[in-house]
């Protein structure tokens, strides 16, 4: 049986063991969201580049990424 009828089927029959209770779902929110509220920005670069120019910030003055070679 492939997963997704498998779990229509427990939906339809009222088995439960396939899916999370309520407050369990909850309780791994309250861990998540503080996490995912503190998500870093989203720097878009065009394709077939390095990337964006913020990377620079990541490295210690005075130095620059190497283009690898190929």
């Amino acid at each position: 049986m492939r997963p997704y009828d498998r779990l229509i089927g427990a939906a339809l029959s009222g088995d439960r063991w396939l899916f999370a209770r309520q407050d369990t779902v909850e309780a791994a929110w309250r861990l998540v969201d503080p996490v995912l509220g503190d998500v870093v920005p989203v720097h878009p670069y065009p394709r077939n580049t390095w990337g964006p120019p913020e990377t620079d910030a990541l490295l210690p003055v005075g130095h620059s990424w190497l283009a690898p070679a190929g």
